[in-house]
């Protein structure tokens, strides 16, 4: 035991060791950025169960990623070759574990589809579909953060446990009101509940649900976690919060870890509150902070901790580089945006000239469209690239086409029956489409079950009904099989549905091979489970996984959002468009959110190890439509820790300055604000517009239509609008 733990906490550092070693109650670990919380974390797993004999299925560990819990659970596999981390898990990964035990509780099916945000679309398609709505109405990003919202705010969970179908989905008193998002909301509850469909929030908020009704469920879960260790815990909304406080409550063994500098995500629901006021909420709460940066050199550390150090809602700490020196951080000013791009591209030709390899270079923007100009210097100057958080992997066509007949399979769900319908095509278009819908909704019966009863009929001769109806009805039989190998059933659905043949006679390389790549997929993940995996089992898995990164390609420069880079690290790093209105963003409305908008610079700067580039330019700009002038992040910076280049005049400097103070004034001094939220078909009263009605939200804004026929946008935060 003694050698295991020498081998075990040799080479941590002091904190490191201290945090690993603390085992026992509440405890919160500040990790910066490249502190080797990771380590910490699978180092005091393997503590826990080796030196303390706790069973690992006592120990809940979870990630905020699945790529982080397989690495975890990789890591820890070096010292415990045969354990294979079940409970090492993301927030809905370990929610959907215990609903498959516990969701019967709730008059649900164990074996429930999970939803991921392009089936939340395509079920709001079909509501449009059926009730004649377009996006002009609302917009699917719009609807689908009203439902997120009206989750968060009401207990819902009832309406889909009510086995008699009496109880009403709460707070939606506008419901009847067609083009509300009221309306909008109580479709979609009405179709989750007829499919037995879960979304991602459904999955915590039936998790609680269970444990707030029936004591001997939260019992038994609390029993059973003995110790809980939470990965990115900055990043955890309430509802997450709240679930894993209440599995601590009866061992009292939390182990908490996460920076609150890299809080980025309250867009998402993350409150860095609750990390920051951990040691409020438990009694005796430890604290450790892990310092020591093993990433970075002190040149790019400086940098950041000169511009975090302007943010007030923290835990103070400067990280500290263990590296030796290296170059100072670039700071290059251009006239045009083109000229800061055409710097980048020779930057990144002298780094390769030197033996630098593409691969080891990322570019870091705040926003999507903002890569276009840095592509067009790439290709300009032949420089090979890849943008990640493209497209991913999982939600790419043909793999979703592909996974909706394995779907349908095993749920016979409408999702995947209108997915798989018509592709490859069959004859069955709108017309017969209409008739399977009426039948399904006269008769209150799954699509499938509709278009079972018309395939025979007159209406679809001529058409590939029958031929599709018996590979469903084969498919079935053969995934009712326990024994069956997923990977021969997706043989079976590719070759006998014709989508293979399909694919090929499009002659799009990219798309079979893409589809041999979820073949290969499949065999990874049955030979990681190290037994045989049901097909429910692997469908639950598939709807759970967020985010596949793109194949790395090594010799091409990555660019992506910082959002995106978040948790990676690139030896060479560019940070571009560093511009008031464009990073920081235009949208930008108070100093919390300037805050936030500064942990993503902070975020950005410690992706780079080596050397840090960063860059901006002048002149006029669409976006923000005025003149361009330097982010406040850059003056934010010590000016002794950068090495300055391009033109930039005294006077532009000043400009630039009295610019930035004017608007911190007003950050700091906001407007009233109207606390009211509006929904589509709200009626309001202006003061000089009159009566009016909203139609639509975005970016902040409101559009209402007045009596009067005018149509204006009025900021949410003015407090102008008054409900009628």
């Amino acid at each position: 035991m003694q050698d295991l733990s020498h081998a075990l906490l040799n080479g941590l550092n002091e904190e490191q060791r201290l945090a690993v070693e603390t085992t026992e109650g509440y405890v919160r670990v500040v990790a910066g950025a490249g502190s080797g919380k990771t380590r910490v974390l699978t180092t005091r797993y393997v503590y826990i169960a080796k030196m303390l004999g706790v069973a690992p299925s006592h120990i809940l560990s979870v990630t905020f990623t699945n790529k982080a819990a397989k690495e975890m659970k990789k890591r820890i596999q070096c010292y415990m070759p045969d354990e294979d981390g079940g409970w090492i898990l993301t927030f809905h990964g370990a929610c959907n574990k215990i609903l498959k035990e516990e969701i019967h509780r709730l008059h649900y099916p164990s074996n429930f589809l999970i939803m991921d945000e392009d089936d939340q679309k395509s079920l709001l398609r079909k509501i449009y579909e059926e009730n004649g709505l377009t996006l002009k109405d609302h917009n699917y990003k719009s609807c689908l953060d009203a439902i997120g919202a009206y989750k968060g705010k009401n207990g819902y969970v009832p309406y889909f446990s009510d086995p008699t179908g009496q109880t009403a989905a709460p707070g939606l008193s506008r419901a009847d009101e067609k083009g509300t998002f009221d309306f909008i909301i109580k479709k979609y509850l009405e179709l989750q509940r007829k499919n037995y469909f879960l979304d991602f929030d459904d999955l915590v908020f039936f998790t609680l649900e269970i444990f707030y009704q029936f004591d001997d469920a939260r019992e038994k879960w609390q029993r059973q976690f003995e110790y809980i260790q939470v990965d990115e815990f900055q990043d955890v909304s309430k509802p997450e919060y709240t679930l894993v406080e209440m599995l601590s409550l009866l061992n009292k063994n939390l182990f908490v870890v996460g920076d609150p500098d890299q809080t980025i995500y309250t867009w998402r629901g993350a409150d860095i509150r609750l990390f920051l006021d951990f040691d409020k909420a438990f009694g005796g709460v430890k604290t450790v902070v892990l310092g020591k940066n093993y990433r970075s050199t002190p040149e790019i550390l400086s940098v950041g901790n000169s511009l975090i150090s302007h943010n007030t809602a923290r835990i103070k700490k400067e990280l500290v580089a263990v590296r030796k020196n290296g170059l100072k951080t670039v700071y290059y000013h251009a006239r045009t945006r083109q000229e800061e791009c055409e710097f980048i591209a020779g930057e990144i030709q002298r780094l390769k000239e030197v033996g630098i390899a593409l691969g080891d270079i990322a570019v870091l923007y705040r926003s999507n469209y903002m890569s276009r100009p840095v592509e067009e210097a790439f290709l300009k100057y032949g420089i090979p690239y890849t943008i990640f958080s493209g497209v991913e992997f999982y939600q790419r066509k043909e793999i979703k086409d592909t996974i909706a007949y394995l779907r349908m399979f095993e749920f016979k769900d409408d999702l995947s029956f209108e997915r798989i319908v018509n592709v490859p095509a069959r004859g069955i278009g709108k017309k017969r489409m209409a008739a399977i819908t009426a039948l399904a909704v006269n008769e209150n019966i799954s699509m499938y079950e509709a278009f079972k009863k018309l395939a025979d009929t007159a209406l679809f001769e001529n058409t590939g009904a029958k031929k599709l109806l018996k590979t469903i009805e084969e498919g079935l039989i053969r995934a009712q099989n326990p024994s069956v190998d997923i990977s021969d059933l997706l043989d079976f659905a590719l070759k006998k549905s014709g989508y293979e043949e399909y694919l090929m006679l499009c002659g799009d390389q990219n798309r079979l091979d893409n589809v041999n790549e979820l073949k290969a997929a499949i065999k990874d993940f049955v030979d990681d489970a190290g037994e045989h995996v049901t097909l429910a089992e692997y469908l639950s898995a598939v709807a759970l996984i967020s985010n596949i990164d793109a194949k790395d390609k090594d010799e091409s420069v990555k660019l992506m959002t910082v959002h995106t880079a978040k948790g990676l690290e690139f030896p060479y790093v560019f940070v571009c468009a560093l511009n008031e209105g464009l990073f920081p963003s235009i949208k930008i409305e108070n100093k919390q959110q300037m805050e936030e908008e500064r942990r993503v610079a902070y975020v950005a700067f410690t992706r780079a190890k080596d050397r840090l580039y960063l860059s901006d330019s002048d002149g006029f700009d669409l976006q923000t439509r005025g003149r361009l002038m330097p982010s406040r992040f850059i003056f934010n910076i010590d000016e002794s820790l950068i090495e300055k280049s391009g033109v930039m005049s005294d006077e532009y400097v000043e400009m630039a300055k009295a610019y930035i103070r004017a608007s911190e004034y007003n950050l700091s001094h906001p407007a009233v604000p109207d606390f009211r939220t509006y929904l589509g078909g709200d009626r309001v009263r202006h003061p000089v517009f009159g009566d009016g009605t909203v139609t639509s939200k975005a970016n902040g804004s409101y559009v209402v239509k007045f009596d009067n026929g005018n149509i204006r946008t009025i900021s949410e935060g003015s407090g102008v609008l008054k409900p009628i």
